[in-house]
């Protein structure tokens, strides 16, 4: 007899209307599985369960986990596309193609939204009138990049809000220029419109400049500049006219250094795919104007059944729905289904019409060719890399294994820490290593409540971590007892950072319920590894893989207990001071502290954005930009 649920869901396939929109396989618990979209959704939507794509192994057990479908209907296939590559991005489904750390990838921001735009580097696009360029898969190329744009072009640079680093243009009210300007522009990297040196006009002309050189419309790029080089000499203004001249040079060079001419003269996006064990790479080729302009390369993780076609049809949705500029042609190895669709869309985006199409011949089956061994050529890398970081894992966890003598490979390691500033806001970090590498999701926090014990010298109260490392052990294995499914796996080996002190609270909380969980300490000071039964500690060899894979691990939970710390800390000086701000009681300052996090951010948004929040109005909003800006007017 079919469950509850299959019935139910039977029920829903019968009743699925004949009309394109985008479908939603869920879970039990209401996960999203994956998300589609269909011209006809009853078809489409069927198929998986009674047609041709029900063979699919990677469908297969998909389907095997569906308990609920949710349909949206749309106008068209374009609106389908549209709505699809939104919820993909909202819900990030497990079983759709998703490209290795695409949530990570870096974005080129020019606020051309903004009075005076600014580059900012930020891994979260959004529909707010700026443009974005991007992904980029190497930060660090990327960084190199934005200085040598800051040359060219004399743009100012900010940071995100978020950003813990201090740097970047400190300009945030630009309708108020500064009283002296930032290194920046002393190192002739910032045209200074802080301090009024540039007028809004040709700073913005700058700004457009920048943009389109990052389409690689490098030519226009000369030619105005050229033209701006030549007014500037007839109206006698020489010292202008020598900068943009030194502009023009470093352009040319630049484009000379990285571009190959081709016999094209559309701009062009070419991809190719290459697959092997599972892993594919997609190889994109950015041709503008004719010149081979640079190349990108993106990892995929590819399950049994996926063609070429989904995984390029799922890449392209992704890549230009995050706002990366569109070329005319986007050129591709093999015919996508949808392909007329996509054209659509895309030339939507361009505001021009956009080819998606193949090629058999001439120049650009030239130009597939050379992506598709570049795609071959990164995934061999990728492969050997990934099997001797694979290899140097296995060692570690072996020699770790010898070194303290555990019934078996220590797959799963956790990691406690301990992070407090004179007993305020303690907090502790479980990290966990499964097979050597980070699982990030498995990664616990914990708020410690009771610290405090009596120094024997003084008879007063002071922070106690013996108490604070007893409590997150106790509760983590309390977690486990009570059957909570984020803790039902037990660690082979339980790691805590410290000495023998906190070797025998983390082996006594293991006793009180009933474990058999071999415990160690890693001391900082001189690397030694206390372990039970032991008179001495362990001293491991300094070119030992075991110890440094253990100084990770200890590493990486201390990273993330200060973080922790860190933010709770920054949230209660925020709380202190929102206190102070008439007007601003429990509900706004809770909503405040949700948005923003910390003061860094609070401090860096404009009276709009104050006001946006939700329970502030702009009354509100404008008292407290006043008391963060100017706290002695606001205290007067």
């Amino acid at each position: 007899m079919l469950s509850e649920i299959a019935h139910r869901l039977a029920d829903k396939l019968m009743a699925l209307p004949e009309a394109p929109g985008v479908y939603l396989f869920k879970d039990g618990s209401g996960r999203v599985l994956y998300v589609g979209k269909a011209v006809n959704l009853r078809a489409r939507v069927r198929s998986y369960f009674h047609g041709e794509d029900a063979t699919r192994p990677w469908l297969k057990e998909m389907v095997a986990q569906v308990a609920d479908v949710e349909v949206l209907t749309t106008r068209s296939e374009k609106e389908a596309l549209i709505l699809e590559c939104n919820l993909i991005k909202l819900h990030r489904p497990p079983f759709n193609i998703r490209f290795k750390d695409d949530k990570a990838y870096p974005f080129l921001k020019v606020t051309l939204n903004e009075p005076f735009p600014a580059l900012v580097i930020t891994r979260q696009p959004k529909d707010d009138g700026a443009r974005y360029f991007g992904p980029y898969p190497d930060g660090r190329a990327l960084r190199e990049t934005v200085e040598l744009l800051k040359r060219l072009f004399g743009i100012r640079t900010v940071t995100v809000a978020n950003d813990r680093r201090k740097s970047g243009c400190p300009w945030r009210d630009t309708s108020k220029p500064l009283p002296r300007p930032c290194l920046e522009y002393h190192l002739h990297r910032c045209l200074g419109p802080c301090i009024g040196v540039v007028s809004p006009d040709d700073y913005r002309d700058a700004a457009k400049r920048l943009c389109e050189f990052l389409e690689g419309r490098t030519d226009e790029v000369l030619r105005q500049l050229e033209r701006a080089m030549w007014d500037a000499a007839d109206r006698e203004e020489f010292e202008r006219a020598a900068k943009l001249r030194d502009q023009i040079r470093a352009v040319q060079a630049v484009t000379e250094r990285q571009a190959v001419h081709l016999p094209v003269p559309d701009d062009i996006d070419a991809y190719a795919f290459a697959c092997e064990m599972g892993v594919g790479c997609v190889q994109m080729l950015l041709v503008r104007g004719g010149m081979l302009l640079g190349d990108q390369h993106f990892i995929v993780r590819v399950s049994d059944g996926q063609s070429t076609a989904d995984i390029l049809g799922a890449f392209i949705k992704q890549r230009y729905s995050a706002g990366v500029p569109v070329p005319k042609v986007v050129l591709l190895p093999v015919e996508l289904d949808d392909a007329a669709v996509l054209a659509e869309w895309l030339s939507d985006k361009r505001g021009e019409p956009v080819t998606v199409r193949t090629a058999t011949g001439g120049v650009l089956r030239d130009l597939l060719d050379i992506a598709e061994r570049n795609a071959c050529q990164v995934l061999r890398e990728e492969l050997l890399h990934a099997e001797r970081e694979r290899l140097s894992r296995e060692w570690a966890l072996r020699s770790l294994q010898t070194h303290l003598n555990l019934p078996a490979l220590p797959r799963r390691i956790e990691c406690y820490d301990i992070s407090t500033t004179i007993g305020v806001e303690t907090v502790s970090a479980m990290v966990v290593f499964v097979d050597g590498k980070p699982a990030k999701s498995e990664y616990r926090r914990f708020r410690i409540k009771g610290v405090w014990g009596i120094d024997p010298a003084t008879g007063k109260p002071r922070p106690d971590d013996y108490a604070a490392m007893r409590e997150v052990l106790t509760r983590r294995f309390r977690h486990y007892a009570e059957g909570d499914p984020k803790f039902t796996t037990l660690p082979d080996l339980l790691l805590v950072d410290g000495g023998k002190g906190q070797l025998a609270v983390a082996q006594q909380v293991v006793r009180e319920f009933g474990l058999s969980v071999p415990v160690a300490a890693l001391a900082k000071e001189q690397e030694l590894l206390y372990v039970p039964h032991a008179a001495t500690p362990i001293a491991l060899p300094f070119h030992s893989p075991a110890l440094h894979l253990l100084q990770r691990i200890r590493d990486e939970t201390h990273r993330c207990a200060l973080k922790f710390h860190r933010k709770r800390r920054a949230q209660r000086a925020l709380r202190s001071l929102l206190d102070e701000v008439p007007g601003i009681g429990e509900v706004r300052k809770k909503a405040l502290l949700q948005h923003f996090g910390s003061l860094d951010a609070l401090m860096q948004a404009s009276v709009d954005e104050l006001a946006k929040v939700p329970h502030m109005n702009r009354a509100v909003a404008q008292r407290l930009w006043e008391f963060l800006h100017h706290p002695e007017l606001a205290r007067s």
